[in-house]
């Protein structure tokens, strides 16, 4: 009795080691399919990307945005990686905002949300269009916009204003000023860092210096402005704001 018992054990023991052998080899065995499946459905044509549209675009071309973002036709849409493709797109000087997203299985749309140019930077016959925050964002001249005169080249398109400290200064002085004021200047005359002169739309010039104590100085120059009214003048210094001097033609 005891014997068969024990053989019983036994061939107990080896059924549940075949058991747990055959789950072991069914579940490689579906993990190996479910891979080539995998495989097969990703390199077939059924899931290669189509198109990539662009929208939002205006100084940009729809062109530099797709190369850019490096998303290629026939890539698989399974493994397309819309983020890096943003951080891509994101690095051009004239991109503010990026979004890429899949609008169907087979297509991606990238959309854009460019820098706005407030300023032109000119020097040694370049032109550049600067924004708000300071993006240098390419090579053009833009009618109507104020222009910062530099005594060199401006700095190349995806540098920042600070990297060239006269029109870093300038820059920050015009952020400074007042709306009114901000939309008299037609010029900005940047010599050097602490050389910094403001030409108003009626010839005024407005000798600055340097972006310091700028709310002095705006205070200062809109108070003389309404206080001379149009009396012919040459030029205001603000540039000790609670002295300022005003010269008369």
């Amino acid at each position: 009795m005891i014997d068969d018992r024990i053989a019983e054990r036994r061939r107990e023991v080896r059924q549940e080691r075949r058991q747990r052998r055959l789950r072991r080899t069914v579940r490689v065995v579906v993990a190996l399919l479910v891979v080539a499946a995998f495989v097969v459905v990703e390199r077939s044509p059924l899931v290669a990307l189509a198109e990539v549209r662009i929208a939002g675009t205006e100084r940009l071309s729809e062109e530099e945005v797709r190369d850019a973002a490096g998303l290629a036709l026939g890539t698989s849409t399974l493994r397309l990686r819309l983020g890096e493709a943003e951080q891509r797109v994101a690095g051009l000087p004239l991109v503010a905002d990026v979004i890429a997203r899949r609008i169907d299985p087979l297509t991606v749309e990238i959309e854009v949300r460019e820098r706005e140019p407030v300023l032109v930077a000119e020097g040694e016959d370049t032109h550049v269009l600067v924004d708000r925050e300071g993006v240098v964002l390419l090579e053009a001249d833009l009618a109507g916009l104020p222009v910062i005169v530099l005594d060199h080249a401006p700095p190349a398109p995806g540098a920042h204003v600070d990297d060239d400290p006269a029109l870093g200064n300038a820059h920050a002085a015009w952020r400074g000023l007042s709306g009114p004021l901000r939309a008299q200047v037609v010029r900005l005359h940047a010599a050097a860092e602490d050389q910094l002169t403001l030409e108003l739309a009626d010839g005024v010039e407005v000798r600055f210096g340097r972006a310091d104590r700028v709310d002095e100085k705006v205070r200062a120059l809109g108070a003389i402005l309404e206080d001379v009214g149009t009396t012919p003048i040459e030029a205001i210094d603000v540039r000790a704001p609670r002295a300022p001097v005003v010269i008369g033609r």
